[in-house]
């Protein structure tokens, strides 16, 4: 009988100390103990506009905070107020009607020498073939078929078309070289004739 008394008063104390644990919790994180930080640090909303570093561990920061605008001078030792004054408003424009950008007239670019030379190309190909100058060759019709011809990609040049040989050196052209075995048998007599001497 004695542990069945042991055993409800350890369970009862075991509920009295979490329902205080959870009392406890609820008031700090509602309004009781932690909200004097919490209000505080809502109400002074601090935003960095710019920093400047100016030298070493030295610079110029710019920040809002309600609604004023500070410039200080921050430094490893401290922090001093070089200008204060009122924040500025953002700008805003309220667009009612349709809105027309301003545009530049265009200039055409002065022609290259090299647009020049496919222009006069072009105009040459034109007077052979008696198409007309504004249409390209590529877009010509077969006067028999009439089918519209289009030109032919190209293919690359190179590995596409078949696999590059792999090259391999002669002895001869390897000769004197790192990649030779005469050389490393060289450096091998070399070093024992050294440590033989």
């Amino acid at each position: 009988m004695d542990t069945f008394w042991m055993t409800l008063r350890v369970a009862v104390s075991l509920g009295v100390v979490l329902a205080l644990m959870w009392v406890l919790h609820r008031r700090a994180t509602k309004g009781g103990l932690g909200a004097a930080k919490a209000r505080g640090r809502r109400s002074a909303a601090v935003e960095v506009v710019g920093r400047h570093g100016i030298g070493g561990k030295a610079s110029v920061v710019v920040v809002d905070v309600e609604g004023e605008r500070l410039v200080l001078g921050v430094s490893e030792q401290s922090v001093s107020l070089l200008r204060s004054g009122p924040t500025p408003a953002p700008e805003l424009t309220i667009v009612t009607g349709p809105v027309v950008l301003p545009t530049e007239p265009r200039t055409p670019a002065p022609a290259t020498t090299a647009d020049r030379f496919r222009a006069e190309l072009e105009r040459q190909e034109h007077a052979t073939t008696g198409l007309p100058a504004d249409m390209p060759a590529e877009r010509a019709t077969d006067a028999v078929t009439g089918t519209t011809a289009t030109p032919l990609p190209m293919r690359p040049r190179g590995s596409a078309r078949r696999p590059a040989r792999a090259v391999v050196p002669t002895a001869q052209q390897l000769q004197g070289s790192v990649l030779s075995a005469d050389t490393w048998r060289q450096a091998a007599a070399a070093l024992r004739g050294r440590r033989a001497g």
